[in-house]
């Protein structure tokens, strides 16, 4: 990796917002009105769209589809009176699809299903990414955006194996000519027709999508650095030391609910867990799904987004389709100027910010919710920790060889059953170095290449040795020893659902909650137990080195994730806070008040961040409740505290400082708030 001397992002104050445009949208578009609408917003980066599908500025290659509609200001024009009020501009570039006119002269460039058909949609047919486009043409236009236009950065809009369109149809694995000879090279393999983990083909395939888009990227970094040393990229890590990843908080119709009311803090936490020197840009999506690009979801869920990702060390990024002077819903632009101008003031401050834990949850490589790994039981881990009011990085399982989780003492994998023999070793060393690891549902079956193992990839799991998986509806977790709870200890039953993974422990294993075994569940007259407890636990916790382990041989996660029980988080609680003995914020904060601590190397301040989201209900987001007369719980490893002031309206608010716990005196908390530390 190498480093550019020109880094201007490093010293660029970040507020991005994407005007994704219409083709139409360049027929009147004006310089001076865009570059006032950003201003209006406090923006200091716009991206537009420049390349790839459509050319918007008048170009001179013959398989990059011209625009008829460029009678506006020109892209030259625009991007000089961005540069004029210091407003960086990102080119959108999107080679995954070209004009049907295209597609007739080079039909070897399209992408092919498995009936062998292409996917022309609208007129735009889908290309691969082995074909001569993506591989070589595509970097031609590249090269012309780049010399042509004074743009700063660039973005690739739908990069890799895109088999899905704007309907949501999937067209399946690619069968063109390219992807067929280059799988051939590669594993010596014909393509398969179909995903089928229990096909050894299928998972080379993945291997393979994965490298080829890997080398694809790295290609496209080094090419681009060639040109334009300069140039910001989206996600090199390749040629970069820093730089900017991008990712969306959205919604979609079809998405299964409940809504992830965290997108905005999780996307942002992987990108600083996981890339610590790179801006975490998540931007909120103004609309509801593709076929409503022109409705705005709530106001205060575009709002709840941003500071969710202020709090957590990410910068403001807004994304409608069209321009901002000629959008048809502008619902959400007041709740958005207040979060983008509430940075503004205090850009300084939020610059070069990182998480202050010693908690990790790992997960596998996502992007929208969507990815590596047992996502549902991600999401139900990681309402437990937040809810709970846990401070936690997220890393990704990619990056644990790269980064290291030496600063942790607690690591959480929520049922990841796919490692990397590197990773595995690295959570190992952890563990024997004294930290706790807790494992829920089945983790470390298989290698990165999603090959069954016959043992744990985990040597510090290999002493449980698997037995069974099976449905566990109808069984309960009986609670014989209190000692170990606080939120359920008034009950003495856990609930289950789902499958409960069966296995043998060491004989110094720590048991807690003893499994009932499914029972009886109608009708009424014979709800009861006709089975006695078993020794198979709710959690057990073992030794390893000088560290420990904690397992959960079901997944806790995934049923609070979809049901959101009390009795659940209450479990996930007293799992956290009694046998993992963490410490979290505490006082009178309710669950959904998200809280984090953030702080900058070298500075001795504490920024400690909260957000509002009370205003979620039910599947609708509305204005957060005004809560008054909170009182806030920091465990802190400071000498003294001289100050806490906050950032909304810069008063200072009474604290007591006593055995490194500070407690915080908070009047009233709106949306977001911030309390600087010194």
């Amino acid at each position: 990796m190498t480093m550019t001397q020109n880094q201007w992002w490093k010293n660029h104050h970040w507020r991005f917002i994407q005007t994704n445009l219409r083709e139409i949208d360049m027929q009147d578009i004006d310089a001076k009105q865009y570059v006032q609408d950003m201003l209006s917003f406090g923006a200091t980066v716009a991206m537009i769209n420049t390349s790839g599908i459509i050319a918007s500025y008048p170009t001179k290659l013959p398989y990059h589809y011209q625009s008829p509609y460029l009678t506006g200001d020109s892209l030259k024009t625009i991007i000089e009176a961005c540069h004029a009020h210091d407003i960086r501009v990102m080119a959108r570039t999107d080679f995954s699809k070209v004009r049907r006119v295209i597609y007739e002269q080079h039909p070897d460039w399209a992408f092919v299903d498995t009936d062998g058909q292409i996917v022309d949609y609208e007129g735009d047919v889908h290309v691969c990414i082995n074909s001569e486009y993506q591989q070589t043409y595509a970097l031609e236009i590249i090269r012309e955006t780049l010399t042509e236009l004074d743009v700063d950065g660039i973005f690739f809009n739908m990069g890799g194996y895109v088999s899905g369109d704007y309907s949501g149809r999937q067209h399946g694995i690619c069968q063109c000519g390219s992807c067929r000879r280059r799988f051939r090279e590669m594993t010596g393999n014909e393509l398969p027709r179909q995903a089928d983990l229990a096909d050894p083909v299928y998972r080379s395939y993945l291997m393979f999508r994965r490298e080829t888009t890997t080398a694809y990227n790295r290609k496209v970094c080094e090419f681009i650095k060639s040109i334009r040393p300069d140039v910001l990229i989206n996600h090199d890590t390749y040629t970069e030391d820093s730089g900017f990843i991008r990712q969306e908080s959205n919604t979609a119709w079809d998405r299964a609910l409940p809504h992830w009311q965290y997108s905005g803090s999780e996307n942002t936490k992987w990108v600083r867990g996981s890339f610590p020197t790179f801006i975490s840009s998540n931007t909120t999506v103004d609309f509801i799904d593709f076929p409503s690009r022109h409705v705005a979801v709530s106001p205060w869920q575009q709002a709840l987004r941003l500071y969710q990702g202020l709090a957590n060390g990410g910068m403001p990024d807004y994304y409608l389709i069209g321009r901002l002077d000629n959008h048809r819903d502008r619902s959400g632009f007041e709740p958005i100027r207040q979060a983008f101008q509430f940075h503004a003031r205090h850009q300084e401050l939020f610059r070069d910010l990182r998480a202050d834990c010693r908690t990790v949850i790992l997960a596998g490589d996502h992007w929208g919710g969507h990815g590596d790994g047992d996502m549902q039981e991600f999401f139900g881990l990681y309402r437990a920790l937040t809810e709970a009011h846990h401070l936690f990085d997220v890393m990704l399982l990619s990056q644990v060889v790269r980064q290291g989780l030496a600063k942790y003492q607690t690591i959480i994998l929520p049922g990841c059953a796919a490692l990397a023999a590197e990773t595995a070793t690295v959570i190992d060393q952890a563990v024997h170095q004294g930290a706790t690891l807790i494992s829920s549902g089945l983790t470390g079956r298989r290698n990165e290449r999603l090959d069954e193992l016959s043992e744990n990839a985990l040597a510090c799991l290999r002493a449980v040795k698997p037995l069974a998986e099976r449905p566990a509806r109808g069984a309960y977790f009986q609670l014989d020893d209190h000692a170990w709870t606080e939120a359920l200890r008034d009950t003495d039953l856990v609930t289950i659902d789902g499958d409960y993974f069966y296995a043998e422990y060491p004989a110094d294993a720590e048991r807690y909650g003893r499994l009932i075994p499914p029972q009886p569940y109608g009708p009424p007259e014979r709800c009861y137990s006709l089975y006695p407890a078993t020794d198979y636990p709710a959690a057990a916790r073992l030794h390893y080195g000088q560290g420990t382990v904690i397992l959960l041989p079901w997944q806790p996660g995934r049923l609070f994730q979809r049901q959101g029980y009390a009795n659940t988080a209450a479990f996930l609680s007293d799992v956290l806070g009694r046998i993992a003995e963490l410490q979290p914020i505490g006082g009178n904060l309710p669950p959904m008040v998200e809280s984090t601590l953030l702080y900058r190397d070298g500075e001795d301040f504490r920024l400690l961040c909260l957000v509002n989201g009370s205003g979620h209900f039910g599947n609708s987001f509305y204005k957060p409740l005004t809560l008054t007369d909170l009182r806030v719980q920091v465990p802190l490893a400071a000498k003294t505290v001289r100050s806490v002031t906050r950032l909304s309206d810069g008063e200072a608010l009474p604290f007591s400082w006593q055995e490194q716990r500070l407690t915080i005196e908070v009047d009233r908390l709106e949306a977001f708030d911030a309390l600087l530390i010194r």
